[in-house]
């Protein structure tokens, strides 16, 4: 189980010992008010839900992630991007 922060195109784990992280904790990591963007059942992508109204920059390496996971799901693309930071969530890490 682990948790990662995508700061800036930097990848920064964080290690949370067998427990979901609290709303606080992921609200702090990605800067305001969280947005589950991805969940197939083993990774959640979660963001900023309000990220492009203040403005933040595009996330260009948790977007490929996300166009990864998302078309490895849906088989489909996505016509949008991630910005600011963007918190990765695995294993007892990700939220219920």
């Amino acid at each position: 189980m682990w948790a990662s922060l995508w700061k800036e195109n930097k990848v920064k784990t964080i290690y949370k010992d067998d427990k979901e992280m609290s709303l606080k904790e992921m609200q702090d990591a990605v800067g305001g008010s969280i947005e589950l963007a991805h969940d197939d059942g083993e990774t959640q992508i979660i963001c900023n839900e309000e990220g492009k109204i203040m403005g933040l920059p595009e996330n260009e390496e948790a977007t490929k992630l996300w166009y990864r996971k998302h078309h490895e799901k849906h088989g489909t693309p996505i016509q949008d991007v991630l910005v600011g930071d963007v918190l990765v969530l695995t294993g007892k890490a990700r939220m219920t």
